[in-house]
């Protein structure tokens, strides 16, 4: 269930079609419309017309009278070469399983006159199932209509229509639908079309001056939405998941959360005995202390029932009996979560499924009642009178309760609660991020530095590269690091290989690396010797988004808490103490600390970086990246040795470097002393 192709919320997936979705090419057919579909009259073509397309009409049009079937009727214009290249395939995608795909036409019009016409044989069918990486299998196709002769001033017009309904979802009519794009469009329209007697609800998200026109007559009702010369709606980057830059519209037959959470209460029913098997497995869980058991559970399920999500049919909702799991070791979201609570369950533990969104989080509560508000489910439970949130999903885990990472998922429909409210994620505070701590040793100011780095990963960041590790060999760790830290020091050397220290029980994971770096000293006017100590860590979260005046908000990676402190070891006292400082830029999303003190032959920079709310608020924008521009500029700090070469020690080393390069013919990079 989890990661669903989804039209701001979930596609309804339905009943499936074993043969036809793994491979058999499902059947694509041309036929009129429905005679319930009206035609829309289209405005006259202005004078002026966008590039690369000029969209005249987006018109979708649903019935759910005898069935959900969703007609779509697009028109545009290509105005340039490079509206021709992105224009001249028609591609619709759809479930077999469950949806059947019918062209009613596809007309390319040139100077008035139909010069291509729609046929059979014009209809390819490619398997499109994009997600394989993730293993996720949704038995998804493309039809694809590969126009040819198309030129600039040619107009196309083309419609289809997918009917289809999921038996799993039962008769409870939801539908998310746009009321604007990324592009202009002379007209857009929407039409639902239902019997008199069926009872929706429905709420229009960010546009609220949409006017919504409701209709009875003869048997049937109509809810009807036109927008004329709907704008582009600009897509800005870095955004919150939560957040639709198009503005649409949400109906639901679905008249509480207390309806939902019955629809998904039959769902998740255990309706057959454990095998011999499972209940072995369980015996064993039991004869442990019961958190060790629970805590066991927990990171069996997550680590050992590797995720696969055939979301085929019923099975886009409805999970598989634990036994099945535990006996074929893999399951998605769903599968691996009712596993977990039997597991629980059989503890004694007051566990139950979640329903979340991993995008909308606490914002589902905005939503009107509807089983298509949530793509993921996880485990909820109780012990001792604590609330905990597993997500049986992610892997390499902290293995102690106390250090498990708690995703907040904002909201969630507790399934067996018998509640009319979603109930709030509360995630007790904890440790994610990276403390970095570097010692540089320099015996002079013309040789190899050592370079010491240890870094320790807490929370999530020390479960993501606990996953890294286990994907990858070390040594590919270590390539990667030299790799990355050869764009500031090309000629930066491993001198001893990185090692990992792994304390699950808390979830932290210690890194040393150890460097010879030749080049740190970079060399200055009058026999002046420069350095630069960089948090390179801390800085790439300290820089401007790549739109900076906005109207959308802004999503900082959260919780994330960054630690970088770089120290260097002089080859003498070099007093820098009149260049001390210490800053601090806050505002109410972020909190970023830079600071350089000099203590003998010691000069230490130190960065922080933490963020204290997952988005900035449109209105709050620019205040927040001056703050982050200001802080840009104390990202590092550099220093300047004057007059290096007039030290005896400095020449003495550097004759002794010329000799033993003449000798070895090999250039020196310091290991080897």
């Amino acid at each position: 269930m989890k990661q669903l192709y989804m039209l701001f919320t979930i596609v309804l997936m339905v009943w499936f079609n074993p043969v036809r979705a793994l491979g058999e090419r499902p059947d694509v057919t041309i036929s009129s419309a429905p005679a319930w579909a009206s035609k829309q009259s289209l405005p006259a073509l202005p004078e002026s017309l966008r590039k690369p397309l000029h969209y005249r009409l987006v018109d979708r049009q649903v019935s759910d009278a005898a069935g959900v079937t969703a007609v779509s009727h697009n028109r545009f214009v290509f105005t340039d070469a490079a509206g021709v290249q992105e224009g001249s395939t028609v591609r619709v995608r759809f479930n077999p399983a469950y949806q059947q795909l019918v062209f009613h036409n596809v007309t390319v019009w040139r100077d008035g006159k139909a010069v291509y016409q729609l046929a059979a044989q014009d209809i390819k069918v490619i398997n499109a199932e994009e997600d394989q990486k993730n293993n996720m299998y949704l038995g998804l196709f493309d039809a694809l209509i590969l126009l040819q002769d198309i030129r600039v001033g040619d107009e196309l017009d083309y419609s289809y229509s997918l009917s289809g309904s999921n038996p799993v979802l039962g008769e409870r009519f939801s539908y998310f639908d746009n009321l604007g794009w990324g592009v202009a469009v002379d007209l857009l329209s929407f039409k639902l079309t239902l019997p008199d007697d069926k009872q929706v609800a429905h709420k229009v998200f960010g546009n609220l001056n949409t006017q919504v026109q409701h209709q009875q007559s003869e048997g049937t009702q109509t809810y009807t939405v036109k927008v004329e010369n709907s704008i582009a709606h600009t897509v800005e980057n870095e955004l919150p998941g939560w957040f639709s830059p198009f503005p649409y519209i949400q109906f639901t037959e679905f008249n509480s959360w207390l309806e939902v959470q019955s629809w998904a209460a039959e769902l998740f029913k255990v309706k057959t005995e454990h095998s011999p098997e499972l209940t072995a497995y369980i015996n064993e869980l039991k004869a442990l202390p019961k958190q060790q058991a629970i805590e066991q559970a927990i990171t069996f399920v997550q680590d050992e029932i590797r995720y696969l999500g055939l979301e085929l049919g019923v099975n886009s909702h409805q999970p598989n009996m634990p036994h099945q799991v535990f006996e074929k070791r893999f399951g998605d979201c769903k599968d691996k979560t009712l596993l977990l609570n039997t597991l629980l369950r059989a503890l004694d533990v007051d566990a139950q499924p979640a329903l979340v969104s991993t995008d909308k989080r606490a914002y589902i509560s905005e939503y009107l009642p509807t089983h298509s508000a949530f793509n993921h489910v996880i485990t909820h439970f109780t012990l001792d009178g604590e609330a905990y949130w597993v997500d049986p999903t992610i892997n390499y885990q902290g293995s102690r309760l106390s250090s498990l990472h708690q995703p907040d998922y904002g909201s969630a429909l507790l399934v067996d609660s018998q509640s009319d409210a979603l109930t709030e994620v509360n995630i007790k505070p904890a440790r994610h991020g990276i403390d970095i701590n570097e010692m540089i040793v320099a015996p002079d100011y013309v040789s190899p530095v050592q370079w010491r780095i240890e870094s320790q990963y807490y929370g999530w960041q020390a479960e993501r590269l606990r996953y890294q590790l286990a994907s990858s060999q070390k040594k590919v760790f270590q390539e990667h690091s030299l790799n990355y830290y050869a764009q500031f020091y090309p000629g930066v050397q491993v001198k001893t290989p990185i090692t990992f220290s792994d304390n699950r029980r808390d979830n932290v994971i210690t890194v040393v690396e150890s460097y010879w770096v030749p080049d740190f000293w970079q060399p200055g006017e009058n026999g002046a010797a420069e350095f630069y100590l960089s948090a390179g860590n801390v800085s790439q979260y300290v820089k401007l988004p790549q739109t900076v005046r906005r109207k959308q908000p802004l999503a900082k990676a959260y919780p994330l808490s960054l630690s970088q402190r770089v120290t260097l070891l002089m080859p003498a006292d070099v007093d820098f103490s009149a260049l001390a400082y210490q800053k601090s830029f806050a505002d109410p999303y972020v909190q970023i600390d830079s600071a350089m003190e000099y203590d003998r032959r010691r000069v230490t920079f130190h960065a922080r970086y933490e963020a204290l709310q997952e988005f900035v608020p449109v209105e709050a924008v620019p205040a927040h990246l001056s703050k982050i521009k200001q802080a840009n500029k104390y990202s590092g700090f550099g220093g300047t040795v004057m007059e290096v070469e007039t030290n005896p020690n400095y020449t003495l080393f550097q004759d002794f470097i010329q000799q033993l390069e003449n000798k070895t013919k090999m250039k020196f990079v310091g290991e080897s002393l």
